[in-house]
C-alpha cells in the first residue's frame, strides 16, 4: 500500500463519519475503492474504531476553535447553532496547506451563506454578517487588494435594515489595508498582514470597525 493511499484512507477515517461507519462495517469493500488488498484493508480495520472516533472529534473541536476566532461576530450571533452548523459542514470539507485555518473559515462561511439562503437561518441579517466577516478574511491576502461587499443590513453597527457598502483596499504590497463603510463613512486603516489577523478579529468583536 502506497503512502498516498494510506493518507487518503486515514484522512477519510478521521474526517468523515459516514465513511468511518461504512469502512468498519465492511473494510474489504471500501478498501477496493482505494486500491487496497484484503489484507491491507483488514490491517487498517484492526485499528480501534473508538480510538479513531475520539481522535476525529478532537480534530473537529480544534478546527472549530480556530474558526470561532476568525469569525468571532458570527459565532457570537449564532451561539450554539454555530457549532451545530459546523458539525454538518465539517463532514464535507478537509482543509490543507499553510493557510488551512483561514481557508477553513472561508469555506465554512460559504456553507453558512448557502444555509442562510436555503433554510431561512435566523436572524435575518446573519447571511450579511457572515459575508462581511468572510470578506475581512479574503482582504487579508498579501499584495494589492480591492474588495466590495454589498449588505442589506448595517451588520457593522446595529443590524438595522439599511443598504450598506463595505470596501477594502491596499494599493501596494507594502501599504496598509484600508477599510471604509458607506454611507456616512470615514476612512479607517487596518493592521496589515495575515499574521495580524487575530487583531482584526478582536477589533471586530469589539465593534471597532463600525460605521464612522
Amino acid at each position: 500500500m502506497g503512502l498516498a493511499q494510506t493518507q487518503q484512507v486515514l484522512a477519510q477515517l478521521y474526517t468523515n463519519a459516514e465513511f468511518r461507519e461504512r469502512f468498519f462495517t465492511n473494510p474489504q469493500a471500501v478498501g477496493v475503492e482505494f486500491g487496497l488488498s484484503d489484507d491491507e484493508a483488514q490491517q487498517l480495520a484492526e485499528v480501534s474504531s473508538q480510538e479513531v472516533n475520539i481522535f476525529a472529534n478532537s480534530l473537529k473541536w480544534k478546527r472549530l476553535g480556530e474558526i470561532r476566532e476568525l469569525l468571532p461576530r458570527t459565532a457570537k450571533a449564532l451561539g450554539k447553532n454555530f457549532n451545530t452548523l459546523f458539525w454538518r459542514y465539517a463532514e464535507t470539507y478537509l482543509p490543507t496547506g499553510i493557510k488551512k485555518h483561514r481557508d477553513d473559515a472561508i469555506a465554512f462561511a460559504n456553507f453558512m451563506i448557502k444555509v442562510a439562503q436555503n433554510e431561512n437561518l435566523a436572524p435575518a441579517w446573519i447571511g450579511d454578517l457572515v459575508r462581511y466577516e468572510k470578506t475581512w478574511l479574503l482582504a487579508y491576502q498579501p499584495g494589492i487588494c480591492l474588495k466590495f461587499c454589498w449588505l442589506r443590513y448595517a451588520v457593522h453597527r446595529d443590524f438595522t435594515a439599511k443598504p450598506t457598502l463595505a470596501i477594502w483596499w491596499r494599493l501596494s504590497g507594502r501599504s496598509q489595508l484600508r477599510h471604509i463603510i458607506l454611507p456616512h463613512a470615514e476612512e479607517d486603516t487596518c493592521v496589515g498582514g495575515f499574521p495580524e489577523l487575530s487583531k482584526v478579529s478582536v477589533a471586530q468583536s469589539r465593534g471597532e470597525y463600525q460605521e464612522l
